[in-house]
């Protein structure tokens, strides 16, 4: 009997480290050159931290409670609103934060949540699937340029990460929808192989390309543009001289609510012009169209 519960040991030992070893696998789905960190599960080598990326957020103690679906890059506007909601109107605010595109499947399986708050194109997707009753947006993305404090390296737009030697870090594209729009830019333009061969930091996370930049780690990064205000003095926002097509901050309200009448209240808040110049303020605002073919 002792026998037979090891053997069965070793067999359920040499299976975990079996699905180990083909999650590594499947994560290398293209070469990774030496110093690239590339994908959404590898962290960034820096040890400090922004002073002011989530900190200090609670959700009050109350009867009503909403839950919103986050997504991270609207992590700091959606803590300061609900921060004011939940002192006005004193309905406590849950969040759930994650990627967006994770956040979806959630709101496709179950249980969802009360509200989405998202970029483009999720509102358009959680229509799709039926789960939308009212949309409102308020603020804005855009790819922009953030090297460090002074600009040491005198670059001006999205065509110097391709001069020889910058050690350059963008959004990953499998992920990541700034990822996919810079791409898609550097592709056109015929920058996509010079600007690879500078490539040092690859991230799901913007936040992980503005504090590598912090920290002399990258001369530039491609990153949101509201990221350049929570590193207000530590980085420089460059605009990268290319157009883009526009991308909303939006608010969702699903038809998964619980409660709705308090995510009816939530959602009007967050549309109020109060609100939109909170967001706009924080950096979630339309930048001035910089030309480009």
């Amino acid at each position: 009997m002792k026998k037979g519960i090891g053997i069965l040991s070793v067999a359920v030992v040499a299976a975990l480290v079996g699905i180990g070893v083909w999650r590594q696998l499947l994560c290398l789905r293209r070469p990774v050159k030496p110093g690239v960190v590339v994908g959404a599960e590898r962290s960034v080598p820096v040890t400090s931290a922004s002073p002011k990326w989530g900190e200090g957020y609670q959700t009050i103690r109350a009867e009503r409670e909403i839950l919103v679906l986050c997504g991270t890059s609207m992590r700091p506007a959606a803590e300061r609103l609900a921060e004011a909601f939940q002192k006005e109107q004193g309905i406590a605010v849950r969040f759930n934060y994650g990627g967006s595109s994770e956040l979806m499947a959630t709101i496709e399986v179950g249980p969802g949540g009360d509200l989405f708050l998202c970029h483009d194109p999720y509102s358009e997707r959680v229509k799709e699937k039926g789960k939308l009753e009212r949309v409102e947006t308020v603020g804005w993305l855009t790819p922009i340029l953030v090297v460090q404090a002074g600009n040491p390296h005198g670059i001006q737009s999205l065509a110097d990460l391709s001069r020889p030697g910058l050690r350059v870090g963008l959004p990953d594209a499998r992920f990541a929808t700034a990822g996919k729009l810079v791409r898609a830019v550097l592709a056109h333009r015929g920058w996509e192989q010079a600007v690879e061969a500078n490539l040092q930091l690859e991230t799901r996370g913007h936040n992980e390309l503005a504090l590598a930049v912090c920290e002399g780690q990258l001369d530039a990064a491609v990153v949101w543009n509201f990221i350049s205000v929570y590193y207000a003095g530590r980085v420089e926002a460059i605009p990268t001289g290319e157009s883009f097509p526009e991308v909303r901050v939006t608010v969702c309200l699903l038809t998964t609510a619980r409660d709705r009448e308090a995510a009816l209240r939530f959602l009007e808040y967050a549309s109020s012009p109060a609100a939109r110049a909170i967001f706009a303020e924080m950096g979630y605002r339309r930048e001035e169209s910089a030309g480009g073919e």
